[in-house]
């Protein structure tokens, strides 16, 4: 295969709504350029890229998929994310190492909330933008109508730089505005098409478009403006000139039409990715961190290899695939890199060029470049791959928190390892979620981004790893706390069986505390009733009950305990004897203190369309929830509000069923506060009723 320097490679992220064909472009793509002998259909199970198991099953893009293709002397790579909401994270990693991102939008349905949501991303890196209006065979397809409301979502900046002949059944070609050039395509064939005469009825609207892309031009640039000024228009040179200026400033979005399941329009694209998309070699910086600092350094194809992973696959007979992005210089077979973040050293093996489930062999990859790494020993998703004389790291994808939480454990006992295993490799192709024991609740939780992700994880367990689990509602992980000081509260401790005794007296003061304090043991004892080296142990046995709790079960937080007075026994006092008096004191004195239960509260920021607004609040403050602000962004209403955990577990479907699946949210952790009483006398008669159970 030709090697390509990064002047001469595009690399492009497909993003979008689920079910808008991302992985159907890349298959017409692939096979307009001749990359593949055949064009597969997701459809049909037959895609060259949607391979895996799940995704045939379901129909749907669960893993980002990597093609390429060939282009009128340029390589361009594609990585396909996924269109479902759960699976945004994966859209993060790939802008993360592309320089352009092409938009699909359907040409019935608009732009979608999926669509609105990894257009945020895209916003976020900064790069530039490429909108593709697909499906132009669909009974009710209209273009004209969806550039309005790409224009009206996303600025006049947007202009088309193709349109459609005819529509629906009467779809059966495009017209380049720039070259004034007319194409028909046969449905469904190799994608090459037959130039032909503008039709008659369209030469005027193809003067009006002609011109409204002209203006969006000529805005971009003082000089070019007065030059359509001057003329009224722009001559074919300014317009070619200045359109690819602007469109590698970010300052127009080209907008094209087609259809990708008909194979149709697909050229067009491909030609406006290597004429007008940046290339590799425009990413002039990248952000490292050094020393704990972010700094941005130039990327430069002879300079010290710099790559990043920002992919893993788990291939069942290969091993581990890492997916990297090489910034700057280039990284070949042999080449002994570090993997600066685990202060270890990889050398580099197998390396593959991919489309799909194609490997291309490579010695080489160099700046700008986008390949898989096989074997490695110890490397990751969110790894830096360099030289041994760099000394900083790329700095990683920041993944969305996980909104949907669920308890999960083995049907069956032993199993516990299994599930680890399988969900530690899991892990590594999805950093979309998180599995953590939880040591307050003792349970283990699987934290995802919705429903179907958790399903995905939970069939992959059952049918890769052999494994089922049971599901449960997560608890809440509540705390325990007292509102009122007590003073001078004693124990003792006496125990004669025959042999050596156990003795202990001890007296404490406890109070509340500053919330988030924690807890503290402050030793003031004066003189030596209490010899010093049995001091620490009153402290051990506090230590031990506040992981216990005391009236629901939960951790004890925001104390002070001060042990003030005691008294030892010359043969009986001992380190257990302390231990048992300082727990059993604590546990006296908490009770005296006004024991209150404490909740986790998040801070919720939900983004609806304005006609939401005043429904989302609403059901907001029906779940105690307190609004801290309203600010609008875009279309968007921005609302953050503080809502205790435990009425937000299933928040995600109320939204959705709330907004018409337009809305989405995140949500952080905030602080606890005490949970009201008829609630909490509710959670403590639940753990009474348990522990007898019991």
């Amino acid at each position: 295969m030709k090697k390509y320097d990064a002047s001469s490679i595009r690399n492009v992220c497909l993003i979008s709504h689920g079910g808008v064909g991302k992985t159907t472009l890349l298959e017409a793509a692939c096979f307009t350029a001749g990359a593949t002998s055949k064009m597969g259909k997701v459809t049909a199970g037959s895609s060259n890229f949607d391979t895996r198991a799940d995704e045939k099953e379901r129909k749907m893009t669960i893993t980002t998929h990597i093609g390429f293709c060939e282009w009128m002397g340029n390589k361009i790579n594609f990585l396909d994310t996924p269109g479902f909401l759960d699976y945004l994270g994966e859209a993060r990693s790939a802008l993360k190492v592309t320089e352009t991102a092409i938009v699909l939008i359907d040409a019935v349905d608009g732009i979608q909330v999926g669509t609105e949501l990894v257009s945020r991303y895209v916003d976020e890196v900064e790069i530039d933008k490429l909108f593709f209006v697909n499906s132009m065979d669909k009974e009710s397809a209209d273009f004209d109508r969806i550039l309005s409301i790409i224009r009206d979502t996303y600025g006049s900046s947007a202009a088309a730089l193709t349109i459609p002949i005819g529509a629906g059944a009467d779809f059966k070609g495009v017209i380049d505005l720039v070259a004034k050039e007319a194409f028909e395509y046969t449905r469904e064939g190799n994608g090459s098409p037959k130039k032909i005469d503008v039709p008659a009825d369209m030469k005027d609207k193809v003067e009006t478009f002609r011109l409204a892309l002209m203006e969006s031009v000529a805005e971009t640039d003082e000089e070019l403006m007065n030059r359509y000024f001057e003329n009224g228009e722009l001559t074919d040179e300014e317009l070619r000139l200045g359109l690819a200026k602007s469109v590698l400033a970010g300052s127009v979005f080209p907008v094209l039409a087609g259809s990708a399941v008909l194979n149709m329009g697909v050229d067009q694209l491909l030609t406006k990715i290597v004429n007008l998309c940046p290339a590799a070699s425009s990413r002039a910086e990248i952000e490292v961190i050094e020393n704990d600092e972010q700094k941005k350094i130039p990327c430069k194809e002879d300079g010290p290899a710099l790559s990043f992973v920002f992919k893993t696959i788990s291939e069942e007979h290969l091993g581990e695939l890492n997916l990297v992005r090489v910034f700057s210089g280039k990284i070949a077979t042999g080449n002994e890199l570090q993997n600066i973040g685990r202060q270890s050293i990889e050398r580099i093996g197998n390396m593959y060029f991919i489309r799909g489930k194609e490997r291309r062999d490579t010695t080489e990859v160099g700046a700008g470049d986008i390949a898989g790494l096989l074997k490695l020993k110890d490397t990751h998703t969110n790894d830096s791959l360099v030289d041994k004389s760099v000394k900083y790291k790329i700095a990683p994808v920041i993944f969305p928190e996980p909104l949907v939480r669920v308890a999960v454990s083995a049907k069956v006992k032993g199993d516990e390892d299994k599930i680890a295993v399988g969900i530690a490799k899991l892990n590594e192709e999805d950093k979309g979620f998180t599995y953590k024991y939880h040591t307050d609740i003792h349970q283990s939780i699987l934290s995802a981004m919705g429903d179907i992700q958790l399903e995905v994880i939970l069939d992959n367990l059952k049918n890769r790893f052999k494994v089922e689990v049971e599901r449960k509602s997560p608890k809440i992980s509540y705390r325990e706390t007292i509102t009122k000081p007590v003073k001078y509260v004693e124990y003792t401790h006496k125990k004669q069986s025959g042999g050596a005794g156990q003795y202990a007296r001890v007296f404490i003061d406890l109070e509340p505390v500053a919330r988030g304090s924690g807890y503290e043991f402050w030793d003031k004892i004066v003189g030596g009733v209490i010899d010093q080296p049995l001091r620490p142990s009153v402290d051990k046995g506090i230590r031990a009950k506040l992981e216990e709790g005391i009236i629901a079960g939960y951790p004890i937080v925001d104390i002070k305990v001060s042990l003030v007075d005691g008294k030892t026994h010359p043969v009986d006092s001992k380190d257990v004897a302390f231990q048992i008096a300082g727990r059993e004191v604590f546990k006296k004195a908490f009770e005296m203190a006004a024991p209150v239960l404490l909740e986790p509260v998040v801070e919720l920021k939900v983004s609806v369309p304005p006609e939401y607004t005043g429904d989302i609040m609403g059901d907001l403050s029906s779940r105690r929830g307190k609004i801290g602000g309203m600010e609008q962004t875009g279309k968007l209403e921005n609302i953050t509000a503080k809502v205790p955990e435990v009425e937000v577990q299933n928040y995600s479907s109320s939204l959705r069923s709330l907004t018409q699946g337009r809305g989405f949210y995140s949500k952080a952790f905030s602080h606890y506060e005490q949970v009201p009483a008829e609630q909490a006398k509710k959670i403590i008669e639940s753990y009474k009723a348990e522990a007898a159970g019991d």
